[in-house]
């Protein structure tokens, strides 16, 4: 998809939107650009003292971070990698009264010439040709993941490659997400970090231009290998002329609510073979058992040295074979009267950003009368007239079910095998509902004749275009495709 860049001329400065999310505005930049490279860039100095550092950003092509980056003496080389070269063109030109021409210019450091190499790659490649221990710190500045492909670099792999460039004691900083309103995307990602071997140290801070726009708080992590311990966050040398990073108060930034913080163990590790994170920034209120508002003492991650759970999802919930299993599972637990823990969001979740939990909600609330829109006769009738691809024992309970609906009998028993199918039938087409609602219902089709037809109330009942034909063979292809996947032995 083509990134649309936007660039809102203010008074005094500017707001940059990527595909109108904000990235910044120049009234506030300065607290996410400090809190993300500030506290990474001094604890690597600590930790190497007399050492010309080695920089790496990812990401970061407004030149904003390496601005900050920059203000250490004791840099002496920085590499940045971004994926879209008119980003960087735009930190070298318009962003450049802003981040100091950090792009352009190469000041003398404590270490000779502060050598800034810019390459216009993906982070992910590009970190996974390099070769081992070639970095003091790892800067992470990416864009909110607006896809699933976006998340690759939130991953477990991701991780796993950032630390294999880092000296032993090295230091990585990455851009998190909201901790209030992504809850448990902000803590998959800490999870996230620590199965990747890193000790990981979250931070949150208030940006105003964010909050304005709904963001939430903001949430940043801390991490190296080895662990990182309050008295040498304490102890830190800081630059000078830095405008959001307050000496006294920043500490306070480790600080996070308890009603925040107790939910960080729920949350499962995002890796490649089975991501999470896009779930979780989909459906954010997932599982929130306390009100995040509600009063409590925070917990100081300085204080704190954890292992993380490992605990790994098994599948991806976004994916429609999943949440296929989970419906499968919830009708299984039905019959035996089991209580089971699934959620709305596991039986139909958010699929897509411009969807909110609450549209969901309101969708579900014609749940019924969507699915009693379905002509089951039809159904069965099509279903039967593909009887060869179907197990011979189902077939003989459909042809029993379909008499008993002809006739009018009471459906007194419906076997395993006709409950799954018929389940997954139903998920197959809410979900293609939800996702296209014009083509699965018909509420504008195609007919044979090649004219548009609109809705009307017989829609349904009318001759053979009971469905839409397009959206009854998504579903039905995409039922055969579930049932597969499910079916017995026969």
């Amino acid at each position: 998809m083509p990134t649309s860049l936007f660039i809102e001329q203010r008074p005094n400065g500017l707001a940059f939107y990527i595909n109108g999310d904000l990235q910044f505005d120049t009234a506030d930049e300065a607290i996410y650009h400090e809190y993300l490279v500030v506290p990474a860039i001094a604890l690597a100095a600590q930790r190497f003292p007399k050492t010309a550092l080695r920089v790496l950003i990812c990401g970061g092509g407004d030149g904003l971070a390496a601005r900050d980056v920059r203000r250490f003496p004791q840099v002496g080389e920085i590499t940045l990698v971004d994926y879209d070269p008119d980003v960087l063109e735009l930190g070298r030109t318009v962003f450049q009264p802003y981040n100091q021409g950090s792009l352009v210019s190469a000041p003398d450091t404590a270490f000779g010439e502060n050598c800034l190499t810019t390459c216009t790659q993906d982070a992910f490649e590009f970190v996974a040709k390099l070769p081992d221990a070639c970095y003091h710190a790892v800067i992470c500045d990416f864009t909110f993941p607006t896809s699933s492909e976006d998340t690759r670099v939130y991953s477990r792999e991701w991780f796993q490659q950032v630390q294999r460039v880092l000296h032993p004691g090295g230091v990585v900083s990455t851009n998190g997400v909201s901790p209030n309103q992504r809850t448990l995307g902000f803590w998959c990602l800490y999870q996230t970090l620590l199965a990747a071997g890193l000790h990981a140290k979250p931070l949150q801070a208030t940006i105003p231009s964010f909050c304005e726009h709904g963001y939430g708080d903001w949430g940043f992590f801390l991490a190296s290998d080895v662990p990182i311990q309050r008295s040498a966050i304490e102890a830190l040398v800081l630059p000078t002329g830095l405008k959001a990073l307050q000496r006294n108060s920043w500490l306070q930034a480790f600080q996070i609510p308890d009603a925040i913080a107790q939910h960080r163990h729920t949350a499962t590790v995002h890796s490649l073979d089975c991501p999470q994170l896009f779930y979780y920034l989909l459906n954010p209120r997932l599982s929130l058992a306390a009100p995040l508002h509600a009063e409590s003492e925070p917990i100081d991650f300085l204080d704190l040295q954890e292992p993380g759970t490992a605990i790994v999802g098994t599948r991806d919930l976004l994916q429609l074979d999943a949440i296929a299993t989970v419906w499968l599972e919830q009708l299984h637990h039905s019959r035996q009267s089991v209580p089971n823990d699934h959620t709305l969001a596991e039986l139909i979740p958010v699929q897509h950003r411009y969807h909110s939990a609450a549209m969901t909600t309101e969708w579900l609330s014609y749940l019924k009368s969507l699915l009693e829109e379905i002509n089951i006769q039809q159904l069965l009738t099509n279903l039967l007239e593909r009887a060869q691809e179907l197990p011979p024992q189902l077939v003989r309970e459909l042809k029993q079910l379909l008499e008993k609906v002809r006739t009018g009998q009471p459906l007194t028993y419906v076997s395993d095998h006709t409950a799954e199918l018929i389940t997954l039938l139903s998920v197959t087409l809410l979900m293609a509902n939800l996702t296209t609602p014009d083509i699965v219902f018909a509420k504008g089709y195609y007919g044979s004749s090649g004219g548009y037809s609109s809705y009307d109330d017989d829609s349904y009942s009318s001759g053979n275009d009971r469905f839409g034909w397009l959206g009854f063979w998504t579903m039905l292809i995409g039922g055969m495709w579930l049932w597969s996947i499910y079916k017995r032995d026969d």
